[in-house]
């Protein structure tokens, strides 16, 4: 039962019991004799009334001592409930700061990845750039080869010079499109190719007395090296520089 109900009932039967007695003792006074003395029933009911409000001041007052425990005892739980979420807030903050803090970095890192990346990409583009057009600007043919022999690039020079175009060689093995054939038109094994053997066992090949074949069927005299490719100790392909040497006699 709620204190303030408690509280009500016990005044309201206090009261009730008070009025009984005031009545009881009215109606004594109305039936005794007329000579009876009235001054013993006023102190009577002065006494009740006094007992009735001291009785409800006690109530009152407990009731109240009630009320400010309770108060000071909710004062005391909102007071550790605000500590507590003070807390939990501000350690929400520190993980929120530490959160940005490391996200910045990570980003700012990211930023800085991103642009080396990309300069280091403008700087390969520039260099291959660079090395297309001296490729373009040579007068000897020069062309590269992979692992297979296969034709990797090719410059301006050697697509002329065979007669091809440029984007036809390139993937086409070389030694059976240009060096198929000896000068005295017996077949020219590819194991026996200077060309092939630089890509196989690493070293550079020269050749001055043999004849390359054009896209007609045609061959010409040339000289040539053929110089290995490594990449971390490891033979990957071999580049060949050529020159027509009709051209120059």
């Amino acid at each position: 039962m709620p204190e303030i109900t408690r509280l009500t009932s016990q005044m309201a039967l206090f009261f009730l019991v008070a009025a009984f007695f005031l009545f009881l003792m009215d109606r004594q006074m109305l039936t005794g004799p007329a000579d009876l003395d009235q001054r013993p029933f006023a102190l009577l009911s002065l006494l009740v009334l006094a007992g009735l409000f001291a009785v409800v001041a006690y109530l009152a007052h407990a009731q109240m001592n009630v009320l400010i425990r309770q108060r000071a005892d909710f004062e005391q739980k909102l007071s550790a409930a605000n500590h507590e979420l003070s807390a939990t807030t501000n350690d929400l903050e520190q993980r929120v700061e530490r959160r940005t803090f490391e996200i910045s970095v990570a980003n700012a890192s990211l930023h800085r990845e991103i642009a080396e990346r990309i300069q280091a990409e403008a700087e390969t583009r520039r260099l291959q750039r660079q090395m297309e057009l001296i490729l373009e600007s040579a007068g000897e043919g020069i062309f590269g080869l992979d692992i297979d022999g296969k034709v990797t690039f090719v410059n301006k020079a050697a697509a002329l010079m065979l007669g091809w175009e440029p984007e036809d060689l390139i993937g086409q093995a070389h030694h059976a499109l240009i060096h198929h054939t000896r000068p005295d038109a017996s077949p020219y094994p590819a194991v026996e190719c200077p060309i092939h053997q630089a890509y196989r066992d690493g070293k550079v090949h020269f050749g001055s007395d043999e004849v390359f074949w054009n896209r007609e069927g045609q061959s010409f005299p040339v000289e040539y090296i053929s110089t290995p490719i490594l990449e971390n100790n490891q033979l990957t392909g071999a580049v060949v520089v050529f020159r027509d040497l009709a051209t120059y006699s």
